[in-house]
């Protein structure tokens, strides 16, 4: 499946700023590690669901080790660490893996608030 524009890697401030704070749509945020399995687990499902979405909610995925102050900004102590933004603002926020029903409702839950 093609993920297109919806799903994008952030590695600095600036490009959190710009492709999450300012962002037009809802954001999903992947905080994850290359080395956590169950991150490998989510981070697919994830990506599906918000493709599905067809922009109605777009996704950056941040690798902790490679964006470490982000990771430190937002109190990341966990991965997978999953939130959502609108308009700014964080409105979501859940650690680990989740089924897809919890997942379906976080993204419903971003797009909705």
């Amino acid at each position: 499946m093609c993920s297109g524009n919806f799903v994008f890697d952030v590695e600095t401030v600036d490009d959190f700023t710009e492709k999450v704070v300012n962002s037009p749509a809802p954001v999903i945020v992947d905080f994850h590690a290359d080395w956590c399995g169950p991150c490998r687990v989510l981070g697919p499902r994830l990506e599906e669901k918000v493709v599905g979405r067809s922009g109605a909610v777009v996704m950056a995925k941040i690798n902790v080790d490679a964006a470490g102050e982000l990771a430190t900004d937002y109190g990341i102590t966990a991965v997978p660490t999953v939130m959502s933004f609108k308009n700014g603002e964080r409105v979501g926020m859940f650690t680990g893996v989740v089924d897809d029903d919890q997942l379906d409702d976080f993204i419903d839950d971003a797009i909705n608030h």
